[in-house]
């Protein structure tokens, strides 16, 4: 087929590659999705394990982008030509690892950059907790190449061969998430004329969440204490 020319071509040429892409392979997807989820997950329970933290200190969500937002990023980096989606995005399929307290995004960065189950992109990672957006975004970024099972087919033969997949992961605390969720809500909401006043006042509440963010590290403290109690008092019975 003859390369699309003006934009509409392209666009109807490329949603039309996007749709098809998605029918053919969106199982799949889910299925890296949820095989990425269980791999963050045991990294989870072990870093709460070693780090004496209930369970529930760090948790996962996944997800994979929708045709229609992948449409919509189509359309904002005005039609790119891609024979693969992953050709022009990296957050096909993403995570985010969201955690109690701050120090614990970065131990749980250092456990995915030990594991062997992922293998990080080169200079993937932007940590904009230490040095956040001028809206005040906090949050650590990075790309990671999973591997899975796919069944390829040769004629009527099949067989099951590995393939890799790149995935987004975010890391934040439990504070910056509910900012992050709470900005995306009312984001589209906001009149170009109010656009500076907002972000100055963004910013602002996310100064203030990364204080108590600082200030709930305290907690974690006694959580840790507790535990090593409680573990002396059983190994004393």
């Amino acid at each position: 087929m003859a390369e699309p020319q003006t934009r509409k071509e392209r666009r109807d040429f490329l949603t039309e590659r996007a749709i098809r892409f998605f029918d053919c392979y969106g199982d799949e997807l889910e299925s890296i999705s949820q095989l990425l989820k269980i791999r963050l997950d045991q990294l989870a329970s072990a870093y709460t394990v070693e780090n004496e933290l209930p369970r529930e200190a760090v948790d996962v969500h996944h997800r994979v982008k929708s045709l229609t937002r992948f449409l919509a990023k189509l359309e904002r980096t005005d039609w790119p030509i891609f024979r693969y989606p992953t050709d022009v995005i990296t957050d096909l399929i993403g995570a985010r690892v969201i955690c109690w307290f701050v120090d614990d995004c970065y131990g749980m960065l250092d456990y995915i950059q030990a594991t062997k189950q992922f293998r990080i992109m080169p200079r993937s990672l932007e940590d904009y907790i230490r040095d956040p957006k001028g809206t005040g975004y906090r949050s650590i970024h990075l790309l990671a190449d999973i591997s899975y099972d796919r069944v390829k087919s040769y004629g009527k033969q099949r067989t099951v061969v590995e393939d890799r997949m790149i995935c987004e992961i975010q890391i934040r605390t439990k504070l910056q998430d509910a900012w992050a969720e709470f900005t995306h809500e009312v984001h589209c909401k906001i009149p170009s004329e109010s656009q500076a006043d907002y972000e100055t006042v963004i910013a602002e509440i996310a100064r203030r969440l990364a204080a108590e963010d600082r200030s709930a590290l305290a907690v974690r403290d006694i959580l840790q204490r507790q535990a090593e109690k409680r573990e002396l008092d059983f190994g004393n019975e």
